[in-house]
């Protein structure tokens, strides 16, 4: 079978934001990979085009120079659902980036890599709402059909009748090659997440502090099962690098750190050094205060990429969650309190008999 060579790029809807996905895309977690000519695939919602470059070597720092091999317009266009409701300006759907993929050959797809704003419902193309037919708002995990004015990757697109759920969901994974770079570069983070990882790690040590890690560790890996990054790589058995739960991203020059800020440069290199160069990062807070890339590796054994997003897999998640859910054996006794409790009762036994 021949190498898969084609390289998709989604753009969110921001246009000063045009600039990210030709500073920061890789096309290996760990290491700058050798420069070779690809089928670059550019859904570029901002201006609501597709173009395809059949043939370039990419190159980091700037969008293409020579012009794509076909440029047509995303179609069909949908009124916005707005947060209120009501409709909106005419937008191109996430859905035909769906669609495409679903059309290409097996196992051709070399990466694909959405350069958005994003949460823990999924990467944030427009910002649309979504309210079913009686107009009442859609919950995010409820699994009900997609409102079609809706413009936004969604967790209910793995589920029921919707794009990604049953064959058309198999459609789009065997697109993929089995090394596929997919990476979701924008923030995953609600408010309160962090602690759940937090209250495992200050447990205490030993016997005594297991089942508080479990029920911890059962905690925060209910907050990563209903994260788009996790249902996608588990609907679909494909490996989704994302933010870890809990956190942002930070593309600017500045990156926020304890007890102020630190100025970056960008210069292009990858893998970046992470204390001088300008890349789209994990929040440093993850790593250097909150000790979460030794618990992704050391605890999930999940991967880290050179700028500390995360391989979401099934296989880890599974293994995290049997560890989680497994009974604390106890032992001869659980702490000289308990030790003192049986002695007594021993003893007590033995004057009633």
């Amino acid at each position: 079978m021949a190498k898969a060579r084609t390289v998709v790029f989604v753009q969110g809807g921001k246009k000063n934001e045009a600039d990210f996905p030709w500073m920061f895309f890789h096309l290996d977690p760990d290491q700058e990979a050798a420069p070779e000519s690809v089928c670059l695939v550019f859904f570029d919602y901002p201006n609501a085009k597709l173009k395809i470059w059949k043939n370039i070597l990419l190159k980091r720092g700037s969008a293409p120079t020579a012009a794509p091999d076909s440029e047509t317009v995303l179609l069909p266009l949908v009124k916005m659902r707005n947060a209120d409701g009501t409709l909106g300006g005419e937008r191109p759907s996430i859905t035909l980036m769906y669609d495409w993929v679903k059309q290409q050959p097996k196992q051709s797809i070399r990466s694909l890599q959405v350069f958005s704003h994003g949460w823990m419902g999924g990467p944030i193309v427009w910002n649309s709402a979504e309210y079913d037919p009686a107009g009442k708002k859609l919950e995010p995990l409820d699994q009900k059909p997609r409102d079609p004015n809706d413009t936004d990757f969604r967790i209910r697109d793995f589920f029921g009748s919707n794009p990604l759920a049953g064959a058309e969901g198999r459609k789009f994974a065997d697109a993929f090659a089995s090394d596929a770079l997919i990476k979701l570069w924008g923030c995953v983070a609600p408010d309160g997440i962090r602690q759940q990882m937090q209250n495992y790690l200050k447990a205490p040590k030993g016997s005594s502090g297991d089942a508080a890690r479990k029920a911890h560790l059962a905690d925060y890996l209910g907050s990563i099962g209903d994260s788009f990054p996790m249902v996608m790589a588990s609907e679909l058995n494909l490996a989704v690098w994302a933010a870890p739960i809990g956190y942002g991203s930070e593309p600017g020059p500045v990156v926020p750190v304890t007890g102020g800020e630190k100025k970056v440069v960008y210069r292009g290199k990858f893998p970046p050094d992470l204390g001088k160069d300008r890349w789209w990062r994990v929040s440093w807070f993850f790593r250097n205060q909150d000790r979460g890339a030794r618990f992704y590796t050391d605890v999930l054994k999940a991967r880290i990429d050179a700028v500390d997003f995360v391989e979401h897999r099934k296989s880890w998640f599974d293994d995290a969650r049997r560890v989680a859910t497994a009974r604390v054996e106890k032992g001869p006794f659980d702490s000289p309190r308990d030790l003192q409790r049986r002695l007594t009762d021993r003893i007590e036994a033995m004057r009633v008999g």
